[in-house]
C-alpha cells in the first residue's frame, strides 16, 4: 500500500493535510484529477460562452486589444507615438465596432477610450505580425502560444513537486483563477511567470548569472521584479545583478533600434494614466491600495496615495526582516522567502491585478510539497486557486453581458485578495518562528479575524453586484 501512495498519488502527509486520509489514495487521486480537469473544461467553455454572448474584445481579449492597437500604430511609421493614446485609439475602436457584440460599449461617450500599454517599445514591435492577420485569428494564436507556455510551466512544476500527483497539478495550475484570468483578457503574464519559475529554478541550482538573465526580462513590468532586484542587490549576488543588467540592457537596446531614443524617452509617458489612486479600477486589484478603498470609500488622490506608499514601505522592512542573516539557497526556508517576497510585491505594488498571483506557482508548488506546513497552507491555497475561478465562471443568468461579468469578477477579485493577505500572514508568521497552531493559536486566530473583517464591506458589496445585477 505504501509503495501505490508514492508512486500513483498525492503523498500521505499530503493527504492528511487536505483532510482526505481515510479514502483509498488511488481513489483520492483519480477524484482530484477529475475535479481538476473539469476545473479546466469548465474554463473552456466559459471562454466560448463569452464569446459567443459579447463577442471580442471588449472583455474576453480586452488586453490583447489593447496591444493591437499600439503595434498597429508601430506597424503604421509612427513608432514615437506608440504611447500616445489618442492615436491607438482609432485602432483599438475599430476592434470593438467590429467584433464586439454587448451593447454596453454603444454607450461609452468618453472622447478617448483606449488604455495605457506599459511596455518598452520593442513588445510593440515583435508584435507586429499579429497585427498584419485577421484579429480573431490573431487572438487564437496569441491563445495557443500562452497556453504553450503553460504547458512548459506546468511541466516544471511537475518536475518540482515531490511527491504531488503530477497531472493534478498541472491541471489545477491551468485552471486556477490568475491563470484563467490572463488567459481571457489576453495578458503576457504566462510569459512572466516562465521567467519567475527559470529564475527560481537557477539561483537553487546555483547559476546566479542565468537567474539574473529571467529576472531582467521582468523589464517588461519592471514592479514584479523590483523587490527581487533590490534583494539581490543587498545580498550582493553580483553575478545575478550583473545577468539582470545584461537582460535589461538588451531589452532596452533592441527598444532604441526599433523606435528610435524619441520613442524610448516617451515609454515613461505610459505610466502616468496608471498614477492616479483611482485609476485602471483598483476595485478589482489584489494590493494595499484595493484594501484602503475597501476600508475608506471616500479616499482620494494625495492622501489615497501616501497611505498606499506608507504600507508598501511597511511590507518592504518587514520582508527585510525576513531575509537578514546569510543568502543561502540551499536552505530549506528559501522556498518560502521567495513565495514571501513575490506576495509582498504583489500587494505593495501600486498596479497589481489579480493574473499577477500566477507568478507565485513555483515557489508554492515547491512549498506546499515540503509538507512543512499544517493543513491551513493546502486549504488557504486551495481556495485562492479554485473558488475565485468558479465564481467567475459560474451563476450567470442567460446570456453574457458586460455588466454582469464585471460584478463576477469583482467578486472573485475580492476573494482571492483575501487569500494573499492570509498567505502573506500565515507563511510570515511560519518564517518568523510562529506556529498557528500551537498554544497561541487561538489568539492569532482571533487576531486573523479582525484583520480579515476589513475585507468584508469590499466582498459585501461585490455579492450584492453578483445577487442583483
Amino acid at each position: 500500500m505504501r509503495g501505490v501512495q508514492e508512486t500513483h498519488g498525492l503523498s500521505l502527509s499530503a493527504l492528511r493535510a487536505l483532510g482526505l486520509g481515510r479514502i483509498s489514495p488511488v481513489v483520492k487521486m483519480w477524484c482530484l484529477r477529475a475535479l481538476a480537469l473539469g476545473l479546466v473544461l469548465c474554463s473552456l467553455c466559459f471562454v466560448w460562452r463569452s464569446y459567443q454572448g459579447m463577442g471580442l474584445f471588449l472583455n474576453l481579449g480586452t488586453d490583447y486589444a489593447l496591444y493591437l492597437a499600439q503595434s498597429t500604430v508601430m506597424d503604421s511609421g509612427a513608432t514615437s507615438q506608440i504611447y500616445d493614446l489618442s492615436a491607438a485609439d482609432g485602432p483599438y475602436r475599430k476592434l470593438l465596432d467590429r467584433y464586439n457584440s454587448d451593447p454596453s460599449y454603444q454607450g461609452w461617450t468618453a472622447d478617448i477610450i483606449v488604455g495605457p500599454v506599459p511596455y518598452p517599445p520593442i513588445f510593440a514591435w515583435a508584435l507586429r505580425p499579429f497585427t498584419w492577420i485577421s484579429p480573431p485569428v490573431s487572438f487564437a494564436l496569441w491563445f495557443c502560444l500562452n497556453l504553450c507556455l503553460a504547458l512548459i510551466i506546468g511541466w516544471r512544476l511537475a518536475s518540482h513537486c515531490g511527491s504531488l500527483d503530477k497531472p493534478t497539478t498541472i491541471l489545477l495550475f491551468l485552471g486556477s483563477y490568475p491563470v484563467v484570468l490572463s488567459f481571457y483578457v489576453g495578458q503576457i503574464q504566462i510569459m512572466l511567470a516562465w521567467c519567475i519559475t527559470e529564475f527560481y529554478l537557477a539561483m537553487r541550482g546555483g547559476r546566479e548569472f542565468r537567474a539574473g538573465m529571467w529576472l531582467g526580462c521582468l523589464l517588461l513590468k519592471p514592479h514584479y521584479g523590483l523587490l527581487l532586484g533590490l534583494l539581490l542587490l543587498w545580498k550582493r549576488r553580483w553575478s545575478a545583478v550583473l545577468g539582470a543588467g545584461a537582460a535589461g540592457s538588451i531589452i532596452l537596446g533592441a527598444s532604441v533600434l526599433v523606435s528610435g531614443v524619441h520613442g524610448l524617452r516617451a515609454y515613461p509617458a505610459a505610466f502616468s494614466g496608471m498614477a492616479q489612486f483611482r485609476g485602471d479600477d483598483p476595485a478589482v486589484m489584489i494590493n494595499w491600495r484595493s484594501v484602503i478603498l475597501d476600508l475608506y470609500p471616500s479616499i482620494y488622490g494625495r492622501n489615497g496615495t501616501l497611505l498606499t506608499l506608507a504600507l508598501a514601505a511597511a511590507t518592504l522592512f518587514s520582508l527585510a526582516w525576513v531575509w537578514r542573516g546569510e543568502w543561502n539557497p540551499n536552505a530549506v526556508d528559501f522556498p518560502v522567502k521567495v513565495l514571501l517576497t513575490l506576495l509582498g510585491t504583489l500587494i505593495a505594488s501600486f498596479h497589481s491585478h489579480p493574473y499577477g498571483a500566477v507568478l507565485l506557482a513555483m515557489p508554492l508548488v515547491v512549498v506546499l510539497s515540503s509538507g512543512q506546513f499544517h493543513k491551513t497552507a493546502w486549504w488557504v491555497v486551495g481556495i485562492g486557486a479554485v473558488v475565485p475561478t468558479l465564481i467567475l465562471e459560474l451563476g450567470y443568468s442567460g446570456s453574457l453581458t458586460n455588466s454582469q461579468f464585471y460584478a463576477h469578477l469583482v467578486l472573485a477579485s475580492q476573494v482571492l485578495k483575501v487569500v494573499m493577505f492570509a498567505m502573506f500572514g500565515y507563511f510570515y508568521a511560519r518564517v518568523c518562528g510562529l506556529s498557528v497552531a500551537g498554544p497561541d493559536s487561538s489568539r492569532m486566530m482571533r487576531g486573523g479575524w479582525i484583520r480579515a473583517r476589513a475585507f468584508i464591506p469590499g466582498i459585501g458589496r461585490a455579492a450584492s453586484r453578483v445577487l442583483n445585477p
